[in-house]
């Protein structure tokens, strides 16, 4: 798997996590964070990893987590 995408939602705000082609074989934990009438915040390149689905699944969490402290 090359890139993953996977969405979900958390407190009133979408989280789009995703995967980039990165160096040496590794993946990059993109994020998008979205909420209604509200600008998204991005961030790219959270973290690496060897399989897209744990950069997914990081960047899901990592989301998660931020919502919690920032919503």
């Amino acid at each position: 798997m090359d890139n993953a995408v996977t969405s979900a939602n958390h407190k009133g705000y979408r989280l789009i996590a995703s995967t980039d082609p990165a160096h040496a074989g590794l993946h990059a934990a993109n994020l998008t964070i979205e909420r209604p009438g509200r600008a998204p915040h991005r961030f790219p390149a959270l973290d690496y990893f060897y399989d897209a689905q744990q950069a997914v699944s990081y960047a899901t969490q990592w989301g998660r987590i931020w919502v919690d402290s920032h919503g």
